[in-house]
């Protein structure tokens, strides 16, 4: 059962939150006190090597470069390129080599436990230390401030091209399901039909909620049309693309 503060400890120098998506990686950690924001993306250098996030997006622009995305549906598809990819993010933000401090990385819902241990170990291979991960739609609805322990809560994670649509209960994600479809507006009766799905037990006189987070989420007609197909009171951050490292964040801080 995960709370804000759940992984703040004493002493740590150099604790690190990531969000790993499928087009953008996000790193956040307290000593720099901001957000290292990239596309996750390689390409190929004409003279060797690779070139990192808008550096490679830059290569592709001028035609002198392939671009390499190693991460699909928000899982590693890459193992190597994914590691050097977070080793360029991890020197960028000030993060010492030989510092242990815990990395909290957010991780689909619907994962399954090989694709969650594959990005642990891609992930520590990038920056060392222990590493935790935490599911995304849980991760985002700590940043919402919900009321985990007395709403009837389901998340909606829109991400690039992959939809989580995840049942909250007791601080963890009872059942979650993926949806695949690229526009979020034609995701929305699929949506609405899952949210249906996993919603179904009775839990009055508790409020119904439905918060909806990622990239995806500020399409202007969304959040109407999910509320008025589901009956659920819609809940959306200032900033839904940050929802997922907002809530990572508030574990390491409380």
């Amino acid at each position: 059962m995960l709370a804000p503060g759940a992984y703040a400890r004493l002493g740590l120098r150099h604790p690190v939150a990531l969000d790993l998506g499928t087009s953008t990686v996000r790193l956040w950690t307290p000593v720099s006190g901001r957000v290292v924001t990239e596309p996750a993306v390689l390409a190929r250098m004409p003279s060797g090597g690779y070139a990192v996030g808008r550096a490679a997006m830059e290569l592709r622009d001028t035609g002198d470069a392939k671009l390499l995305w190693p991460v699909r549906y928000g899982v590693v598809a890459d193992f190597l390129a994914c590691v050097h990819l977070l080793r360029v993010l991890a020197a960028a933000s000030g993060r010492p080599g030989d510092d242990v401090s815990p990395v909290v990385v957010g991780v689909p819902a619907t994962a399954t436990l090989r694709q969650k241990d594959f990005l642990v170990e891609v992930v520590h291979r990038a920056f060392g230390g222990r590493v935790a991960t935490v599911e995304e739609p849980l991760a985002a609805a700590l940043a919402c401030r919900a009321d985990l322990d007395g709403d009837d809560v389901v998340a909606v994670d829109i991400g690039h091209g992959r939809t989580e649509i995840a049942r909250i209960v007791d601080r963890a994600v009872e059942a979650a399901e993926r949806i695949d479809v690229p526009n979020a507006i034609d995701q929305i009766p699929l949506i609405a039909a899952a949210v249906r799905r996993l919603g179904t037990q009775p839990v009055w006189p508790r409020r119904r909620r439905l918060l909806i987070t990622g990239g995806g989420a500020a399409h202007p007609e969304l959040a109407a049309r999910l509320a008025a197909l589901t009956g659920r009171m819609v809940t959306m951050p200032a900033d839904p693309h940050l929802a997922t490292l907002a809530g990572l964040r508030l574990l390491l801080t409380g």
